[in-house]
């Protein structure tokens, strides 16, 4: 693959997927096609993604959490509310508010807390618009709910996994939404490259920490986040220099990865659903209760989806 090349056919990531009662987790297989680059430190191709591990009710006294593990990245995602909107402004507005936080715990990498409260705020923001436009806020007029992400290790992708972990802690907490939300991570090695690493040209998909840091100076980097189900962008930022050949097949790789990855988080809810009915059916609920814990993710799918210009 070379700089400017029409982006190829890419085809849907496949892969393996182990249930337990508490988790779902996707092992993807190598790729099926050459490898652009077999100097991945991990051994990995380069469009292959690391083994991802998905849970939710990790935190018991929130209204929902999910629990992300891809690769050595660990985040943990909490909900709590619907509360009484407090906010100045809030009471009498037509939409509830949907109040995100993501902080790095001090031990989770060896970068310097000014840089982890820098990105902290920045991938925050990013966060916060990217679910407000999934969550059905008018139907929660005059209430907040507070969505917190703790970073325990980080290990690269840490935008596309919080955002990944903080859509299933909604969907956890029985919060009405168009879709779940999944993202993918994509790097482009910058032109001039040279050395054991990745040649000059090269798209990396969900690159862990040491290959981020190993990247050449102008390297780009592209996060997508995509509503698998009505298959919509809600989340589109980039870095670095991108032209238009590199960045075509970059988005396209991008959102075929982040809708197996949806695929499996609407696995991992229905897994949570199930498990719910079958304690309720210990316990001697009544069969009316237990059906209806059926909506426990509650999507609204009714909305038009909006062309993206990328099928």
């Amino acid at each position: 693959m070379s700089l400017g090349d029409p982006p190829p056919a890419i085809e849907r990531p496949e892969g393996g997927f182990a249930q337990s009662s508490s988790a779902v987790t996707y092992v993807p297989r190598p790729a099926r096609r050459p490898a652009l680059s077999a100097a991945r430190p991990s051994g990995r191709r380069a469009e292959e993604t690391r083994s991802c591990n998905l849970r939710v009710g990790a935190v018991p006294n929130a209204a929902g959490s999910a629990y992300i593990e891809q690769g050595n990245t660990k985040i943990i995602a909490s909900v709590y509310g619907p509360r009484q909107a407090v906010e100045r402004g809030a009471q009498g507005g037509a939409e509830g508010l949907l109040l995100l936080d993501l902080q790095f715990a001090p031990f989770s990498s060896r970068a310097s807390r000014e840089e982890n409260e820098k990105r902290g705020v920045l991938y925050t923001g990013m966060l916060q618009t990217a679910l407000e436009s999934v969550v059905l806020l008018d139907r929660y007029a005059k209430t907040a709910f507070d969505v917190t992400l703790l970073v325990l290790e980080d290990d690269g992708a840490v935008l596309t996994a919080g955002l990944a972990a903080a859509s299933l802690a909604l969907a956890d907490a029985k919060v009405e939404m168009r879709d779940l939300v999944a993202g993918a991570s994509v790097h482009l090695v910058a032109a001039g490259a040279s050395g054991p690493g990745p040649v000059s040209g090269t798209i990396l998909l969900d690159c862990d920490g040491q290959e981020e840091k190993e990247l050449p100076e102008g390297s780009a980097v592209l996060h997508l986040g995509l509503c698998p189900s009505r298959g919509v962008l809600c989340l589109l930022h980039s870095a670095g220099p991108l032209p238009a050949g590199p960045f075509e097949q970059m988005v396209l790789l991008a959102k075929d990865t982040a809708e197996a990855v949806g695929a499996e988080m609407r696995s991992c809810l229905e897994r949570r659903v199930e498990n719910r009915v079958a304690k309720r059916a210990r316990l001697g609920t009544s069969p009316a209760d237990s059906a209806g814990l059926a909506a426990d993710v509650v999507m609204d799918t009714s909305a038009t989806p909006v062309d993206d210009g990328y099928e």
